[in-house]
């Protein structure tokens, strides 16, 4: 880095415009998802995007903004319940997700917001996920975990019990 400060200056507008425009060409051409450029979203899986905005039943996710996470080339992925949104410490995190079919699926309690659970209950949703499971009877702490493997193609809607009014939701593609 040059030492006088004209140069210095000179030098930092420099790398800082270099900076800028590498990061315009790093968006995946949708304008930064928040997915690392994947561009998966609720257009991609309608289901998971109408779950996770609806307000007929249950509350609607502050925290989804339209993107999925997309973790397609990982064997495990861990989801943080008790994550902060939805007036406190009542979300996952991500709320959307696409994996791949095989995918173990970690929920972590983080402590937050606490009692929490994981149900994936069709009949008390949408009528629409292809996977039926549930976690139990809701648990506070941190360090509570929930694991399950996706093992078939299809969509997975789930909700937390005692913080579904809320919009304590989340959805999972499986590729």
């Amino acid at each position: 880095m040059p030492r006088d400060a004209t140069s210095r200056r000179r030098y930092l507008r420099t790398v800082t415009i270099a900076g800028v425009l590498g990061l315009a060409g790093c968006g995946g051409g949708d304008g930064g998802s928040g997915d690392g450029g994947s561009g998966v979203t609720g257009d991609d899986y309608p289901t998971i995007d109408q779950w996770l905005t609806e307000t007929d039943v249950g509350g609607a996710d502050d925290t989804y903004d339209g993107s999925f996470a997309d973790e397609r080339d990982r064997n495990s992925v861990t989801v943080d319940v008790g994550a902060e949104g939805n007036g406190g410490a009542f979300a996952y995190a991500p709320s959307a997700v696409v994996v791949s079919v095989d995918t173990e699926i970690r929920w972590n309690w983080t402590g937050g917001g606490n009692p929490h659970n994981v149900e994936a209950l069709p009949e008390e949703q949408l009528g629409e996920s292809d996977y039926e499971f549930s976690s139990g009877e809701p648990e506070g702490g941190s360090g509570v975990k929930y694991t399950r493997t996706l093992d078939e193609p299809g969509v997975v809607l789930y909700h937390c019990e005692p913080h579904f009014s809320l919009g304590m939701k989340g959805g999972i593609a499986v590729e």
